[in-house]
């Protein structure tokens, strides 16, 4: 069943070509990784269930082979039906660099997906509280130091971490890969202009696109709304990223609602967040807007009087933070298909470094 823009679930998307995209790492990046096999000296794996209120999640927790008790990053995916299959080996090279550092790193499948159960409707609330229910979980865990539990994700996991945080005392540390820092009606209207000018529309006419989306948001008439609305559902660029919203008549229009998670800003909590803290953005990434990231992150995190933060644009990087030369979905799907991450220079040596001083910090 197809999700509308207007159904937080698809807010944030990564790629919206889903079906596609999930085929090619099915085929491709999952038995590619298992053909060039895993390091199992480094760590051993346990498979954990989980109930959460309705939900029954299943993960897996990599855990080093070198010491007795370990700190863990529990992994929060980004928006869609993904699994443990599918994102491993798109991973593994940075959950590498978890393990030597001596991290425990866990990962699960979505509810719906793969071998949890559960449908999720609220998206925010649900998979907020499914998160807190797993850091809550792995604190009870014999191979876990159950004060040092952080949380990392991409893309959609930048609204969910957040908003953990807010629930969870429990959480130690976050890392924040191509987050979004800014609402959904912003973001969803930057991923609609590059994506335009990647397929080759004219600048001018990608820049009238992401303001009509704004427009049809924020509109306070029905006269502005209906304009906008026209506009996109009928554009050959948002309907093949899906950005549609039913037309609803005037008599049904209301103003829009500004406490709606679609205007939500994760860095209202960024900006109250002394835990430490790794953001990083790739420079060509078309989905997030970076340079916003970057300010705003570095922004939220003074005002928080954070300590302990790192915010770094890795050049040369899309929103899977691989080397690229366009940012542009197409190459990025093709990369995907391809299965073997390469992600760009310095990446995962900033990781690394940024580790071992949290290490001594924890």
């Amino acid at each position: 069943m197809k999700k509308t823009i207007g159904s937080e679930w698809k807010i944030f998307t990564e790629l919206d070509f889903r079906l596609l995209l999930t085929s090619m790492i099915l085929l491709t990046g999952f038995f590619h990784s298992q053909a060039r096999g895993e390091d199992k000296d480094l760590y051993r794996t346990e498979e954990i269930t989980i109930s959460a209120g309705d939900f029954t999640v299943v993960g897996d927790l990599y855990i080093p082979v070198k010491g007795a008790r370990h700190p863990v990053v529990v992994w929060v995916h980004g928006s869609g039906p993904l699994t443990r299959q599918m994102m491993v080996p798109l991973l593994k090279p940075q959950i590498e660099v978890f393990l030597k550092a001596g991290f425990a790193f866990f990962i699960d499948d979505i509810p719906g997906s793969g071998s949890s159960k559960g449908t999720i409707s609220n998206v925010y609330h649900d998979r907020t509280m499914i998160l807190c229910q797993e850091v809550d979980t792995l604190k009870r865990s014999p191979d876990i130091i159950p004060s040092q539990i952080g949380v990392a994700g991409h893309s959609q996991a930048g609204v969910v971490m957040p908003l953990a945080l807010k629930s969870s005392s429990d959480i130690a540390f976050m890392i924040a890969e191509a987050c979004p820092a800014e609402n959904a009606t912003e973001q969803e209207s930057y991923l609609l202009e590059k994506f335009m000018i990647c397929e080759n529309y004219p600048p001018e006419e990608a820049q009238k696109a992401g303001k009509l989306n704004r427009q049809r948001y924020y509109a306070e008439n029905y006269k502005d709304y209906r304009e906008a609305a026209e506009y996109i559902n009928n554009h050959p660029a948002a309907q093949l990223l899906q950005i549609i919203i039913p037309l609803v008549a005037e008599d049904k229009f209301t103003p829009p609602d500004k406490s709606a998670g679609t205007f939500m800003d994760p860095m209202k909590i960024i900006s109250q967040t002394r835990i430490p803290v790794l953001a990083l953005f790739g420079e060509k990434d078309n989905n997030v807007d970076p340079v916003q990231g970057v300010e705003a992150y570095r922004k939220a995190l003074r005002a928080a009087g954070n300590k302990f933060y790192r915010v770094e644009m890795i050049p040369n990087a899309n929103h899977l933070l691989y080397s690229t030369q366009t940012g542009c979905v197409r190459e990025l799907m093709g990369q995907v298909q391809k299965g073997d991450p390469d992600f760009a220079p310095g990446t995962l040596a900033v990781l690394a470094g940024w580790l071992e001083k949290l290490r001594k910090h924890l």
